[in-house]
């Protein structure tokens, strides 16, 4: 099944990005909130996890998580916005985009390997685990481990998500 040229192209993300140039540089904004959300805080997380701040239980940092939700929201209507409103900003097709832009690929995929690997620290128990790490204690192996990938992928989507205009 081939998916028509328009795919993801909407017609009326585009009339407001050409109705209102604030559009786009307010979506960069938010993106940039939502990044720093969910970045900041899965990065306190993970760092924790590896073994910094050891006199921080881990526990009370669950509470974050809810802002880090949000951060992702951000980022995704707003990485939405940047899909679906190409052709107003630099005359390109969203589906175009991801067939060509190799960044944007790349972006998305470690998106979705981080997505797996947050799955992987919810199915293999290590979650609640650490909860009972106290101030301290040192996390479980699989933990840091998880932890490690968590802050490469991330780091990979800044690093991947910063080269996309130069993939179009």
């Amino acid at each position: 099944m081939e998916l028509p040229e328009t795919f993801l192209q909407l017609a009326f993300v585009e009339d407001l990005i050409n109705a209102h140039r604030w559009v786009w540089p307010l979506c960069e904004v938010l993106h940039f909130v939502g990044l720093t959300l969910l970045v900041g805080i899965v990065t306190v997380f993970d760092l924790r996890l590896l073994g910094v701040a050891k006199r921080m239980p881990i526990a009370p940092l669950r509470q974050l998580l809810p802002w880090a939700v949000v951060g992702f929201i951000l980022c995704v209507v707003t990485g939405l916005v940047f899909v679906t409103g190409l052709w107003a900003n630099v005359a390109v097709r969203p589906l175009e985009a991801l067939q060509i832009d190799h960044f944007l690929q790349l972006k998305l995929l470690f998106i979705l390997l981080a997505g797996i690997n947050l799955g992987a620290f919810s199915m293999s128990g290590m979650s609640r685990a650490v909860d009972s790490v106290g101030a301290g204690d040192e996390a479980p192996a699989l933990a840091k481990v998880i932890a490690a990938s968590s802050l490469f992928l991330w780091v990979g989507v800044i690093y991947w998500g910063r080269l996309i205009p130069w993939g179009l």
